[in-house]
């Protein structure tokens, strides 16, 4: 196995621990509305999916109009100022960051605004420099590849030499059919037994509980060891 080029990273349950925050605030104002569900089958059903395409399957499924009354001014107000309350970067992924020689990009379903905050919050922006996409700025967002080709293309690295970072079911699908490497982090405060056998189903490459063992995992694939020729 040959070493990576770069590292493309979901953001939200990935880098930041967030999606009981976002996804919490996100289920107050669609009840509002008359559509109800359980925090974990939201998570499991819609995590990394764009708010349109969530619109858009509630909308099919349900008859319900979500985007017709949704109080987006109202929605962002709350759910930014419980970031700036209470969000926390993933335990360990500021080391990994901190140690890792090379590019790295984030590729989101999140709004560029709302990647900006929250990776301001968290202090990790910085690693990321000009390189952090959002689904806002491609044709489709996941479960399509778009999101990952169009980090890979602006890295300058081909997919095949990416590794992907992911959390969803729809983030391992995109990077799958990306062409690019997936490992799964399963080490966010959402992560139910039910929504790990869930992201597991998606059959990523490998999997890891938390940032040691992942940080541990890719410096022993960048420094393959090479065995003693026979004599």
């Amino acid at each position: 196995m040959t070493g990576f080029s770069a590292i493309i990273w979901d953001c939200d349950g990935v880098l930041i621990d967030s999606e009981v925050i976002a996804c919490g605030v996100m289920l107050d104002h669609f009840a509002s509305l008359g559509y109800n569900m359980m925090l974990e089958d939201f998570i499991i059903r819609f995590m990394g999916k764009n708010f349109r395409r969530i619109c858009a399957e509630i909308a099919d499924e349900t008859g319900i109009d979500i985007q017709a009354g949704f109080d987006a001014d109202a929605y962002k107000a709350e759910q930014y100022a419980a970031f700036e309350k209470s969000l926390q970067p993933s335990v360990g992924v500021r080391e990994f960051l901190q140690s890792c020689a090379v590019p790295v990009a984030v590729a989101s379903g999140s709004e560029l605004a709302r990647l900006h905050l929250t990776l301001d919050v968290t202090d990790l922006r910085a690693f990321f420099g000009a390189h952090i996409y959002s689904a806002d700025m491609v044709p489709n967002g996941k479960p399509a590849p778009d999101i990952f080709l169009h980090a890979a293309k602006r890295l300058g690295v081909a997919p095949e030499q990416c590794l992907v970072i992911e959390d969803g079911i729809h983030g391992i699908h995109g990077a799958q059919a990306a062409g690019m490497e997936v490992w799964a982090y399963l080490g966010g405060s959402h992560m139910t037994p039910r929504a790990r056998e869930a992201v597991l189903a998606a059959a990523p490459d490998r999997h890891f509980d938390d940032m040691a063992g992942l940080a541990n995992a890719f410096r022993q694939r960048q420094s393959p060891i090479v065995k003693a020729k026979a004599i």
